[in-house]
């Protein structure tokens, strides 16, 4: 009669665990396989994008701030040791020492590296020893950092001046032309 009974319990629990529901593990739900985009490059790069889910694909948009002629650099050109190097150098030019003003214009340079005032004095001072493309290239550079119209006026002018002694054609049209457009 045991083992009557201890089979029918097994049964039972054979039969029982069999009519018990699996549990159900979740899976993500995986989207059907889309075409495989392949991108070719001029230069031959195939470019296979990346399909995931989370990630979302957008046109970037890009946008150009406008230039403004009003650009402030912080140059240096406020620190009191420029501003003194700055006078010195103008009181040098207008007394006509050539070696002293331009001392003094390369000092105030490595205080303030992006000033145009600078670049201004330094080219005033190579055309005065005569040396026109010293000059020339000192102006192009200091036009790079010119804020004011009345600093690129005046750059334009010792390009002009230097490109007169040169006898370079083309420079006197294009500075002829800036100083017009000014």
């Amino acid at each position: 009669m045991y083992k009557q009974v201890l089979i029918g319990l097994g049964l039972i629990g054979l039969v029982g665990c069999q009519s018990l529901p699996a549990p159900e593990t979740k899976e993500p739900a995986k989207p059907a396989p889309s075409e495989k985009k392949e991108i070719k490059t001029p230069s031959g790069v195939v470019i296979s994008p990346y399909d995931r889910e989370e990630i979302q694909r957008k046109k970037m948009q890009v946008v150009v701030p406008e230039q403004r002629s009003t650009q402030q650099f912080d140059d240096g050109r406020e620190l009191p040791a420029f501003k003194k190097l700055m006078q010195k150098t103008q009181l040098a030019y207008q007394q006509g020492q050539w070696n002293q003003a331009e001392a003094a214009a390369l000092q105030a340079q490595r205080l303030a590296p992006q000033s145009a005032e600078t670049f201004l004095y330094l080219a005033l001072v190579a055309n005065k020893k005569n040396k026109p493309a010293n000059a020339e290239a000192l102006a192009q550079r200091g036009l790079s950092y010119a804020q004011s119209n009345a600093m690129k006026k005046q750059l334009w002018l010792v390009i002009l001046k230097a490109a007169q002694q040169q006898k370079d054609q083309k420079t006197i049209q294009q500075a002829q032309k800036a100083l017009k457009a000014l």
